[in-house]
Parts: C-alpha cells; structure tokens; sequence
C-alpha cells in the first residue's frame, strides 16, 4: 500500500511539473522541456547561426535539433516591399547587415511550431533597444525555454570592448521576460582568425562577471557561454564561476566552438565531468562533440530522481501519519 502511495505521489509530481512546463506564465527550463535528457544538458543539440528562412526550416523539421541560436542585429529586410523601411532587428551575424528573416518573423515562426527552445543573441544595444517592442509583443506566447544572451565584459585574449550595456541588457530584459534564462558572456579574441590558440579566462574578468550580476541582484537562472578553448584552460576557474554565483536560478555553462579553432580534447571532457552535466550546455562542432569521453561524468539519472521523489514522498507521510 505505501508503495502504491509512494509511486501515486511520484506520478502526481511529474504531471504538476509538466502542466507548469505548459503554462507559458511559469518558468519553464530545457530539463523540463526537454525531459527525454533526463537532466543531461550536454544531450541538447543547437542549431546555430540560425539566421535565414532556409535554416529556421531546415531547424524546425530536424528531429534532432532541439535549441535555435540566433544572431539579433539592425539591418535590413531583404523581401520588404517599401523601399523606404528604416533599419529593423534582423537575424544576422555580423559584419552582415541583411537577412530575408527579422526577428520578429523568428519569434512568430517559432511560436507556431512550438516545439524547440531559442537563444537570441543580440550583438549591440541598439539591436536590444529596437528589438524589446517585439519581445513584448511575443512575451506572453513565447514557448519556453528562452535564452537571451549578449556579451556584456570584455575577455580574453586582449578582446575588443563589448557592444551590449551590461547594466542596460540585465536590467531591461529581466523586465521584459521574466522567466527567461540569461547568458551572459565575454568578448573574445581567439581561433583562426586571429591565429591566437593560447589564452584562458583570467580571474579579473570571471570576478567582474561576478560582481556586475550581484550588484544587479540577478535572480533569474544565468548560463555563462565560455569558448571551449579558452574555459579549457582554468578547470577550477569555471567551478568557481559556478560556485560564486549568486543567482538564486542557479547557474550553468554553455561551452561553444567555432569549427577551427583549437580545443584540448582531453581538457574539455575534464571540464564537463568536474562541472557535471547537469550543469554543462555544449554548442560545439559535431565533430568536436563526437571526441569527448563522458562516460564517467555525473547526473542525475531518472532512477535517482524517482528515489528522490519517492523519500520526500516517504517523508512527508511520516509526518502526517
């Protein structure tokens, strides 16, 4: 009989969380999203640079894409009809400064499919400024999950300034969208174009990160998006990224790559074993995804969350009996 109570309680849980993951007014997260990860974020597959019609398309009919990345900038509509229409959030990454998809047809789309999760990267203030009408105007349809990124401290290796007020972003978007997650990030000089494969994120810069979300008084869920072979190099820097930071959401890594730059295999697979999985997005190359040995990484699976369930359960009957 109190195993049948037990697993009722379990059952009973499972379906409050996933009649809030349908509630758009409740934040919703990828590891409710998504519950087939079963709390494995590294198992969450992006489509990135998500930035025309043809690849939202290609996004949305994969079955295996799961988050759409997208660059916010001001630019130009390429379909306009009116030869005269000002400059509007498109997606784009620059130095590109056209795309026949603005930001708000992204957002449209992808509130009619509603099954995939999106980032939007917003590379300057005026791109953020102009796009917070379209963000209102989608908040209360939107699907979750949302992730709104910006690079708001300037990083390594000697990094150009960022283009994004950081008091600005956090301030306006956590008004804005609320149940949000925030991914906040460092300029970066690195890769191939620069031919720079040394560097690392230096304790000046982590702690300034820090610092701008406390003052801030940030308490929606942050995940830092770090370059693989940069975060690579102070393992115990991103932990104590992750230990120091003061969001009551809880924080998270999201490790990205671009195709050449260079990435200690060994290293990065270190990194996600030490930090967890439940705690590590990866957006990187596939090829550089397929290398990783994360057999002994930790998470939690879906028995020791049902264990865990089934002790609250256990203990909240002790106490009513």
């Amino acid at each position: 009989m109190a195993n049948i109570t037990i697993l009722t309680i379990a059952l009973l849980a499972l379906v409050i969380q996933t009649t809030i993951c349908n509630n758009c007014s409740s934040p919703c997260y990828p590891k409710e999203f998504f519950p087939n990860i079963k709390g494995n974020l590294t198992k969450i597959k992006w489509a990135h640079r998500v930035n025309s019609l043809m690849d939202l398309d290609k996004a949305l009919v994969s079955a295996d894409v799961m988050m759409l990345e997208g660059d916010v900038t001001m630019g130009k509509h390429t379909t306009t009809t009116n030869a005269t229409t000002d400059k509007i959030p498109i997606m784009a990454h620059p130095p590109a400064t056209e795309s026949d998809l603005s930001l708000e047809e992204f957002i449209n789309i992808n509130v009619n499919n509603g099954s995939k999760g999106i980032k939007l990267d917003f590379k300057s203030n005026e791109a953020f400024n102009y796009s917070k009408p379209i963000l209102i105007k989608f908040q209360s349809s939107l699907k979750c999950p949302v992730i709104l990124n910006a690079d708001i401290v300037r990083g390594p290796v000697n990094a150009t300034a960022p283009q994004v007020n950081a008091s600005e972003f956090l301030v306006e978007a956590r008004n804005i969208m609320p149940n949000s997650i925030f991914s906040v990030g460092w300029t970066t000089k690195y890769g191939k174009e620069y031919n720079i494969t040394e560097g690392r994120y230096n304790m000046k810069q982590l702690k300034k990160m820090i610092d701008i979300l406390t003052e801030h008084n940030i308490n929606q869920p942050v995940t830092y998006p770090v370059r693989a072979g940069l975060a690579t190099n102070d393992i115990d820097g991103m932990k104590a990224l992750l230990k120091n930071t003061t969001s009551t959401g809880g924080a998270t890594l999201t490790i990205w790559s671009l195709k050449d730059d260079y990435v200690d295999v060994a290293k990065l697979s270190k990194l996600i074993k030490e930090v967890g999985t439940d705690k590590v997005y990866l957006d990187i190359p596939e090829d550089l995804r397929n290398k990783l040995n994360l057999s002994s990484a930790s998470t939690m699976t879906s028995a020791m969350m049902m264990n865990l369930v089934a002790s609250l359960a256990f203990l909240v009957l002790s106490r009513m009996l």
